[in-house]
């Protein structure tokens, strides 16, 4: 197996190495220390730098890591700029969920009507799966909610707790937090929604990394790689422990919470079924104006057809 030189320039390690870009906090902090395991159960030097989750995509991109995370509309957008990004294997499915104070009287999205509701920008998956999980309950976020963008989920929370907002859109670890504290309560959680109508998880965000790069390592020993890190953050709730601070969530009953809702979240691989859907979110995406050309799924994602479990 070839030596993997650091994509940020530095001096080339004796054996395999990957230098990884992504955020030290929230549920992208918990793959840090799982990478790395993987890494040394496998042989491979793992390198993670700590940067902001959209300064790594753009460093992925220019060459600086070697690895991070993308969503599959992310993968088609930098396609779409002509960067020859691929999805190497899934990490986690949708976990956007519609969140209201405890004691608000609205019990469904329909409730919501004409009312103030915030969400993530348009550019970031959150908003994607929070429209595409109203649309199919004949809901159209931008023209039957006073809808306004914001730039975090702490920003969000904060419209929430002082009456700007009647509802939010959340992700995790941010949603745990918000159940864990007290006081709100979730309309519905996209992946949830989506399995209730018989619909497998689609792969959300994904380990990405670059056509030329991955053509010149091993990529079978890479895969191994990605799925193992994520098999780990799956199965064991002593990662979310120890990162409790990072996820920022009291232990053990806040991490345990995340665990439990979390980890069923994660994906060990590509399969036809997911990747099917994952197409349908694609032509969505163009629909709806996230993505100016039409994509083919398979061109995003390194799947050989083989149904891995």
């Amino acid at each position: 197996m070839a030596a993997t030189s650091c994509a940020s320039g530095s001096e080339e390690s004796d054996g395999p190495k990957v230098v990884v870009g992504g955020s030290d906090v929230g549920i992208a902090a918990l793959m840090v220390p799982a990478l790395k395991r993987a890494g040394d159960e496998l042989g491979v030097e793992v390198e993670y730098k700590p940067m902001a989750q959209k300064t790594a995509q753009i460093a992925l991109t220019n060459g600086d890591v070697d690895m991070g995370f993308m969503s599959i509309t992310n993968l088609a957008s930098a396609q779409e700029q002509g960067h020859d990004v691929i999805g190497l294997a899934p990490t986690w499915a949708a976990n956007t969920s519609l969140v209201v104070k405890e004691d608000s009287p609205y019990k469904t999205a329909e409730d919501l009507k004409g009312k103030a509701v915030g969400s993530l920008n348009r550019t970031v998956s959150v908003y994607a799966e929070s429209y595409f999980v109203l649309a199919d309950m004949g809901i159209d976020m931008e023209k039957d909610y006073q809808l306004m963008l914001a730039d975090s989920g702490g920003l969000l929370q904060g419209l929430l707790d002082s009456g700007q907002m009647e509802a939010i859109t959340q992700y995790e670890p941010n949603t745990t937090r918000m159940l864990n504290q007290g006081g709100y309560r979730e309309l519905f959680h996209t992946s949830t929604y989506w399995q209730d109508q018989g619909r497998p998880l689609v792969p959300s965000q994904n380990w990405a990394v670059r056509k030329e790069w991955l053509q010149q390592n091993d990529q079978d020993l890479m895969l191994r790689l990605t799925e193992r890190a994520t098999e780990i953050v799956k199965t064991d709730s002593s990662v979310y422990e120890t990162n409790a601070a990072a996820v920022n969530l009291p232990t053990p009953d806040g991490t345990q919470l995340l665990f439990e809702r979390f980890a069923p979240l994660l994906l060990l691989g590509y399969t036809t079924e997911n990747l099917s859907y994952a197409q349908e979110e694609l032509d969505q995406g163009k629909e709806l104006g996230l993505l100016k050309d039409s994509h083919n799924i398979s061109d995003l994602v390194f799947h050989e057809g083989e149904e891995r479990k």
